[in-house]
């Protein structure tokens, strides 16, 4: 009996172990979607906003540190253009966007402002620690209130 259930349990693991991998030809579908609408923002020139923010990154993946509001859409400044293969890869482990986004949300939340207008990043990237790199944003931009946002047709 002894023989019989280590048997089975060799068979279970050797059983247990396989894996199965089917791959096909594929290309990827680029859907877009585009909404025709206006907006009309009122933009207050006399004063500037200013936002800062920073993140502690282990091994420069891992974040121990730093904020954790963040605003949405604001990677529109950066770097377009085709990269390239490795530099989109680059460019997915680079946690300055996370930064740039924390110190923009920090930027608005002060005041009543919907938007930040011509927003200027000053970035500091502490690479020479191979465990730890911290990034230090600084953004300044101008307040702008959403009046309206109408179709265009």
């Amino acid at each position: 009996m002894f023989r019989f259930l280590i048997f089975l349990a060799c068979l279970y693991m050797v059983m247990g172990c396989t894996s199965i991998n089917k791959s096909h030809m594929n290309s990827s579908i680029g859907i877009s979607v585009t909404s025709p609408m206006d907006a009309k923002i009122d933009v207050d020139m006399t004063k500037k906003l200013v936002g800062y923010a920073s993140g502690g990154y282990l091994f420069h993946l891992l974040k121990v540190s730093g904020d954790n509001k963040f605003a949405d859409g604001i990677n529109y400044n950066s770097g377009s253009g085709d990269k390239g293969f490795i530099g989109k890869v680059f460019e997915d482990f680079s946690n300055v966007e996370e930064v740039k986004a924390a110190a923009a949300y920090n930027a608005i939340r002060t005041s009543d402002a919907d938007v930040l207008i011509s927003p200027q990043y000053v970035i500091e990237e502490g690479n020479w620690n191979p465990f730890y790199k911290l990034i230090k944003v600084k953004v300044t931009g101008y307040p702008g209130k959403v009046i309206s946002i109408k179709n265009k047709y």
